[in-house]
């Protein structure tokens, strides 16, 4: 599974990445455009663990206007 958000306003351009494939979560962010965006990677014990943790990483994300 892979989400993909965007944040523009007057002062902002960004995005936000999230992909899960099983245990492994891979966030990618950073302002729109730029070559070499911010990645971290996280490792879960449990595929449940890791779904969980996806969405609510996506909710906080649209919940502060990311689309």
């Amino acid at each position: 599974m892979k989400k993909r958000l965007e944040f523009t306003d007057e002062r902002s351009n960004k995005f936000w990445e999230i992909q899960l494939k099983g245990k492994t979560i891979k966030i990618c962010y950073g302002r729109i455009g730029i070559k070499n965006p911010a990645v971290q990677t996280k490792m879960f014990n449990s595929i449940e663990e890791s779904k969980k943790y996806t969405e609510k990483k996506i909710r906080e994300k649209t919940n502060k206007g990311y689309a």
